[in-house]
């Protein structure tokens, strides 16, 4: 049986107005990343959703979720996500059960109902119920097929250009190549956008030491102890950071902290004026290199845990370090160390 109402997920149809505002909608296939991007346009688009999940889910919480289309319905809709909803579909064993479940999809509903079946459906599963049913009945059905390595190499790409940074293309083709899960290269460059706001551009060297770093820790889990003021968790991450490195290897490792904490340091500072002035940091976000919903939640914590003050002596602090390490010659992982004791102790 063929679906002739599939659409292709991609980032040109989550562009598009989700096509109905009750009824169902089908979500299949494998790509988690934009099944996750499709959950972001659902609530986009209708502000919040309810999330249930297909082996907690019994026929009782299903009838609820659906609504009933009637003269004496309520004027609020509700959107309902069942995740897995092929385990919910799966309890419905005897003949009996499943031609209930199948007068339930064909009854008109007064909610958006989705289901989300994370497996590749094939026509012979089309072709068996509820599958069949659902087909007819959909307003629509997505597919989230696996991208092809030129359609995540153009994402990747438009991830960077959007950002306004510079990047070869042997940075591309490392995460790529470094990277098969699509979730975890999004969270890959999502962290080099962050370290190379202000800085416009991307090396490969530098992408390799961002990525690779400690098995259990990175220089961005650093950064985030360091600016909650947490002195044993920033000391315990560079001791394992630089664990197993001779004082000369050291030094570009401490001096790729020292230029993401500045980095970050003078964009809480801009942030701290802006925020005191009556501006909403999510107006302004993208200004100063936060892209992502995350980044924009860190930043307003720390921003409460530091003062204008403080920040004005941590970058002078920062400049200090730097100019020991290059001019003055101080073995770097002291000195960091000894940084980290004065500014956070």
């Amino acid at each position: 049986m063929a679906v002739n109402k599939e659409i292709p997920l991609t980032s040109k149809s989550l562009k598009e107005p989700l096509p109905a505002d009750s009824g169902f909608i089908i979500l299949y296939g494998t790509e988690e990343l934009l099944i996750e991007n499709f959950l972001s346009k659902l609530k986009q688009q209708f502000g919040s959703y309810n999330l249930y999940h297909g082996e907690e889910l019994d026929l009782e919480n299903f009838i609820t979720l659906l609504g009933e289309k009637s003269l004496f319905s309520p004027k609020g809709k509700t959107v309902n996500v069942v995740k897995h909803a092929e385990r919910f579909f799966s309890k419905f064993r005897t003949k009996r059960q499943r031609e209930r479940l199948l007068r339930l999809l064909e009854r008109p509903i007064s909610n958006l109902v989705v289901f989300i079946i994370p497996t590749d459906l094939k026509r012979s599963d089309w072709n068996k119920e509820p599958y069949r049913t659902l087909a007819k009945v959909a307003a629509a059905v997505y597919a989230a097929k696996k991208l092809t390595r030129p359609q995540i190499e153009q994402l990747v790409k438009k991830k960077f250009q959007k950002a306004g940074i510079k990047v070869p293309q042997e940075v591309i083709n490392y995460l790529l190549e470094s990277f098969s899960d699509l979730m975890q290269l999004r969270t890959e460059v999502e962290k080099l956008i962050t370290y190379a706001a202000g800085k416009g551009e991307l090396t490969l060297q530098e992408v390799k030491q961002l990525v690779e770093g400690h098995p259990e820790y990175t220089v961005f889990d650093l950064q985030r102890e360091f600016f909650n003021r947490n002195l044993q968790g920033a000391l315990k991450i560079f001791r394992r950071l630089s664990a197993g490195l001779n004082p000369y290897e050291q030094t570009p490792l401490v001096l790729q902290i020292q230029g993401l904490l500045l980095s970050t340091a003078n964009r809480m500072l801009i942030a701290l004026e802006r925020t005191r002035k009556g501006e909403d940091l999510k107006s302004f976000a993208r200004e100063i290199g936060l892209y992502y919903p995350f980044q924009v939640a860190q930043f307003k914590n720390w921003l409460h845990l530091w003062g204008e003050k403080e920040l004005v002596n941590l970058i002078r602090k920062l400049y200090q370090l730097d100019t020991d390490i290059k001019l003055r010659f101080v073995p770097a992982g002291n000195a960091f160390e000894s940084f980290l004791v004065e500014t956070l102790g």
